[in-house]
């Protein structure tokens, strides 16, 4: 065999033996690698581990935007490392909607920087968080007038029925459990609602039965009105 034939032969094992990953487009491997990371930050870091190609992709903020911070802890009671916080960060600046909400909770709840806070929930509730949007609709309407209108417009997008209602219990859970980690320096004052049931003579009133031992029966306002008296509560650590 002559040396243009083993130099052949080298290039055509070399193209062979190419990883299949690094022949596929880079927008397609940044999507493969967002789904991947999307389910766990575990299972992103062991894919930054077996392949240059992956190594190079988990740097797009696409993957920033989508992948799972549920394995951090939403307060760190002990100082992280550059490294964690650094990671935490750009999940925030990238528009990460987990990230977003919890640094909404607490720069709303525990650093009392009010506007802040908001932004951070309202983003989140763009991106279609669910607990953003229960935490951001309600505090709108606490406040009452008109900022109550547009609480109640984004607690109705949430459409809780009988059978999603399962859902909203967990998402009461879940802000239940953030809130009771939290140092809580701002509260929310519960202003009333208006609402014109007597006014409609019961026009348009509906049954709410979410559990075998509750049934409410309310308007749309008088519903939310209810839950954002338990969500008062839960801040000021009543139940």
């Amino acid at each position: 065999m002559d040396c243009s034939s083993k130099i052949t032969s080298a290039k055509r094992r070399r193209t062979q033996n190419r990883p299949v990953v690094g022949s596929l487009p880079g927008d397609l491997l940044i999507d493969v690698l967002a789904r991947v990371a999307s389910g766990s930050f575990t299972d992103l870091f062991n894919a930054k581990l077996s392949c240059r190609d992956f190594l190079g992709a988990a740097e797009d903020e696409f993957i920033f935007q989508h992948v799972s911070i549920d394995k951090f802890p939403v307060i760190h009671w002990f100082p992280p490392s550059d490294e964690l916080l650094s990671f935490l960060n750009r999940c925030i600046d990238k528009g990460n909607p987990e990230a977003m909400f919890r640094q909404g909770m607490i720069e709303f709840f525990s650093l009392a920087r009010i506007e802040t806070g908001l932004e951070y929930l309202k983003r989140a509730t763009e991106k279609g968080h669910v607990e953003a949007t229960y935490v951001y609709g309600m505090i709108l309407l606490s406040r009452g007038g008109q900022s109550s209108q547009q609480g109640l417009n984004i607690l109705n997008s949430m459409k809780v029925t009988r059978s999603n209602y399962l859902k909203l219990r967990e998402c009461r859970a879940k802000i239940k459990a953030i809130i009771r980690e939290m140092w809580i320096n701002n509260s929310i004052s519960l202003n009333e609602v208006s609402c014109k049931c007597q006014e409609r003579n019961m026009l348009g009133m509906r049954k709410r039965k979410f559990e075998e031992e509750e049934e409410v029966i309310c308007c749309d306002v008088c519903g939310w009105y209810l839950e954002v008296i338990s969500f008062c509560k839960i801040v000021d650590g009543v139940v």
